[in-house]
C-alpha cells in the first residue's frame, strides 16, 4: 500500500514515495487484525496518490510555485481565509503525523532491544532536524533514496510468508466490506496515512528544490562565450 514511482522528464530524474513509520505501523496493524481483507484498498490509493503528486508536480513545474503560493494567488479573499483555516489544520495534522512518525521509530528501536522508545524518538527528532537545518537538498535527497531501497524487503517477506496466493489475488480485486466501526477507523486510516496531504506539499517543494538547483548549475551566457 505504499507507494513509490518515477517520473522521468528530460533532463531529470525524480522519485516519490510515500512509506513513513506512521503509515508501516498502520499497515502493520491492519494486516494483523484482518488479514488480507484490506489488499483491496491498494489498487484505490495507488493511482489516487500517483495521481496527486503528478498534478502537484506538474504545476511546480509549468508554474514555478508551490502549493501555498498558487493557492494564494488562486483564491480571493474569502477563499484565501478558507485556505489559511485549512493549512492550521493541516499543520496541527502534520505536528500529530512527526510525532507519531518519531514515536513508531523509537517502538521500532525498542523491539530490538535497543533501548527505551522515548530516547530513540528524542535521538530520531534530533537528528532529522540537524540533518534538515545543516544538510544540503541533495544530501537529504540521497540518504531518502538510499533508506527507500529497505521497501525491497516488503517483497522478499510476502515471497516467503506468502502460501495462498489465490487468496492473495482475491482479496486484491474483491473488495472486503464490514459495517462496524474498528473496521471504518481501520479504513480512514490507511487512506488517510496513504493520501497525506502533506506529501503533495512536498512534491511541489522537491521540484521547485531540483528547477532551482539545475538553474545554479547552468553555466551562465557569459561562461559560455
Amino acid at each position: 500500500m505504499a507507494s513509490v514511482f518515477a517520473s522521468d522528464r528530460p533532463g531529470t530524474d525524480h522519485w516519490s514515495i510515500g512509506d513513513d513509520p506512521s503509515g508501516i505501523a498502520t499497515y502493520a496493524q491492519a494486516g494483523s487484525k484482518y488479514g488480507l481483507s484490506f489488499l483491496w484498498t491498494a489498487l484505490l490509493t495507488f493511482p489516487l496518490i500517483a495521481a496527486n503528486q503528478e498534478i502537484c508536480d506538474r504545476t511546480a513545474l509549468a508554474t514555478g510555485m508551490g502549493l501555498g503560493e498558487l493557492a494564494a494567488k488562486r483564491f480571493q479573499r474569502t477563499g484565501k481565509w478558507i485556505v489559511g483555516l485549512i493549512l492550521v489544520v493541516l499543520i496541527v495534522a502534520n505536528t500529530l503525523n512527526i510525532a507519531a512518525d518519531l514515536v513508531v521509530i523509537g517502538s521500532g528501536m525498542n523491539l530490538l532491544k535497543a533501548g527505551p522508545t522515548w530516547v530513540w524518538a528524542l535521538v530520531a527528532g534530533v537528528a532529522i532536524s540537524v540533518l534538515l537545518v545543516r544538510g544540503t537538498f541533495a544530501r537529504i535527497e540521497l540518504i531518502l533514496r538510499a533508506l527507500a531501497t529497505v521497501l525491497v524487503v516488503y517483497i522478499v517477506v510476502a515471497v516467503i510468508v506468502t502460501h495462498d496466493w489465490l487468496g492473495v489475488l482475491e482479496h486484491t480485486v474483491v473488495p472486503h466490506i464490514e459495517l462496524n466501526k474498528a473496521y471504518i477507523a481501520m479504513l480512514v486510516a490507511i487512506l488517510g496515512t496513504t493520501v497525506s496531504p502533506y506529501e503533495f506539499f512536498w512534491q511541489s517543494a522537491n521540484r521547485l528544490e531540483e528547477m532551482r538547483d539545475a538553474l545554479r548549475a547552468a553555466p551562465s551566457p557569459k561562461r559560455s562565450r
